[in-house]
Formats: C-alpha cells, sequence, structure tokens
C-alpha cells in the first residue's frame, strides 16, 4: 500500500510560553490573572489539497501549494502580543539547531 493511500494528515506543534497583557514577558507572583495559564500550544496541520501536493512534489513533480507554518502562527501571536519575541527567537535557533545536526554540519 502506498504511503499516499494511507496518509490522511501531518502535525507539527510546539509548547510555548505566554506573555502576560498585565504584567508582559514576567508576571509578578501577586498577578491573578495569568500567573497559572502561562503555556500554549501551536500546531502546524498538513492535509487534504497541501498534503497531497507535498507529497507530489517529494515524488518530482513540480506544484504549487501554501499553507500556514509554525514560524507564520508564531510570528502572529508576537504580532497580537501573546508571544515574546525571545521565546520565538528559542524556537528558531533549536529548529535550525537541529537541522544543522541532522544534517551533519554539527558534531557533539
Amino acid at each position: 500500500m502506498e504511503l499516499e493511500q494511507t496518509l490522511i494528515g501531518i502535525t507539527a506543534q510546539r509548547l510555548v510560553t505566554l506573555s502576560c497583557p498585565f504584567c508582559g514577558d514576567r508576571c509578578s507572583k501577586y498577578c491573578s490573572r495569568y500567573h497559572e495559564k502561562r503555556r500554549a500550544a501551536v500546531y502546524e496541520l498538513l492535509y487534504g489539497k497541501s498534503l497531497k501536493c507535498v507529497l507530489d512534489e517529494a515524488s518530482g513533480l513540480e506544484t504549487p501549494y501554501q499553507y500556514v507554518t509554525l514560524r507564520e502562527i508564531l510570528r502572529k501571536g508576537i504580532a497580537l502580543g501573546y508571544i515574546s519575541k525571545q521565546e520565538y527567537n528559542r524556537w528558531v535557533f533549536e529548529t535550525e539547531q537541529a537541522n544543522l545536526e541532522r544534517a551533519g554540519y554539527i558534531f557533539k
């Protein structure tokens, strides 16, 4: 059975630290609003026509496609004030570091 026939969708997720709308990046221990609720999950979903186009591209066909990536979602969270720029930089750095290690450019 081919991969295309069995695959329904692909998801990538990231747990991010939220910024308090009242205190900013560092919430006071006396903040009654967001002191406990500091994390959220961000998801990237690839399914349907976009998934088919990605699989076609992997098999050598050139097909245009577009889907919302985790980077775009995180940038939107920064623009809306929910996520700090430090959180985005930490996420991007960790991802790029892992990609370089996987490619064999960085040795531990």
